[in-house]
C-alpha cells in the first residue's frame, strides 16, 4: 500500500475561464493551464525531492532514512484520460522521465446536457435546476447529469486499486478534476458519502492538489485520513495566478 497519495486537480482551460461547466468535453489546458501546470510540477518535484516520510498514525514527518531519493522507483503517476489532466500530469512527470498511466475512472463528473454550458445560462434557463446543484441537492440530475455517488465511487475504487499495487515506500500521483477528486475524498473519509463532496469541499482551484494518507485497520476495508487540501505553489497565492501575461490588465 502506497505511503501516501496525492489528487491533482489539472491547470485552467478555455472552459474555466469562460465559466462554463465541462464535464468529460475532452478541452485542452488554455495557456495560462499550460503555465500553471509547469509552476505546479515545478513545486510538487520540489517538495517529493525532499523524500519526506509521514507516520501514519499522526501525519508527523519522519527524519529521513538517508536512502537517496530516486523518482523512477519512488513515484507512480496515474491520470484521468481526459487531456487537460493528462498535459498536468505530464508536465509533473516528463522532467523526471517517468510514465503517466492514463485511468477513465479518474475522469470529471459527466453533466449530460449542461456540458460545455455556460453557468450563468444554465441558472436563467433551469433556475430552480441549478439552485438546486449549486446546493448539492441534485438538480442536475433532471439533465443527465451521473449522480456524486456514483462518482466518488467509481474515483475511490481508482485510488484503492492503484494504491494497492505499489510498495509501502512509494507515492501515487492521481491527476484528476475538481468534482472528481471532492466527490472522491468524500468517499475515501469515515463514515463514507457523509460529508456531501464538493457541497462540503471548496472548490480545488486549478494546479491545486489534497494529499492523504492510509489509516491502518487490519482486517477491515481501506481508509484514509486527509493530510491537506486546495494546496498550491507560491505563485498560486498571488493574484497573477490565472493572469500571468497580464492579459487582464
Amino acid at each position: 500500500m502506497a505511503r501516501s497519495i496525492y489528487l491533482i486537480r489539472h491547470g485552467r482551460t478555455a472552459y474555466n475561464a469562460q465559466n462554463r461547466f465541462q464535464g468529460q468535453v475532452d478541452i485542452p489546458l488554455d495557456e495560462v493551464g499550460v503555465w500553471q501546470a509547469d509552476r505546479t510540477g515545478e513545486a510538487l518535484r520540489e517538495l517529493l525531492s525532499h523524500n519526506q516520510r509521514i507516520a501514519p498514525a499522526s501525519g508527523a514527518t519522519l527524519p529521513s532514512d538517508g536512502t537517496q531519493f530516486n523518482p523512477a522507483s519512488s513515484i507512480v503517476v496515474v491520470s484521468s484520460d481526459l487531456s487537460r489532466a493528462a498535459q498536468t500530469a505530464h508536465a509533473f512527470a516528463d522532467p523526471w522521465g517517468l510514465e503517466v498511466h492514463l485511468d477513465k475512472r479518474l475522469r470529471e463528473r459527466a453533466f449530460g446536457d449542461w456540458e460545455g454550458v455556460p453557468l450563468a445560462q444554465a441558472e436563467h434557463d433551469f433556475p430552480e435546476d441549478f439552485r438546486l446543484w449549486r446546493d448539492g441537492m441534485g438538480g442536475e440530475l433532471r439533465h443527465g447529469a451521473e449522480s456524486r455517488e456514483s462518482l466518488g465511487t467509481r474515483g475511490m475504487e481508482a485510488v484503492n486499486d492503484w494504491a494497492s499495487r505499489v510498495d509501502d515506500d512509494q507515492i501515487v500521483m492521481f491527476f484528476s478534476h475538481g468534482a472528481c477528486i471532492a466527490e472522491t475524498i468524500d468517499h475515501m473519509l469515515e463514515p463514507v458519502g457523509t460529508t456531501s463532496g464538493i457541497a462540503n469541499f471548496s472548490t480545488m482551484r486549478n494546479d491545486h492538489w489534497a494529499e492523504l494518507i492510509p489509516f491502518d485497520r487490519p482486517g477491515q476495508e481501506q481508509r484514509w485520513r486527509l493530510l491537506f487540501y486546495n494546496r498550491g505553489p507560491a505563485a498560486a497565492m498571488l493574484p497573477s495566478w490565472d493572469d500571468p501575461f497580464g492579459q487582464n490588465a
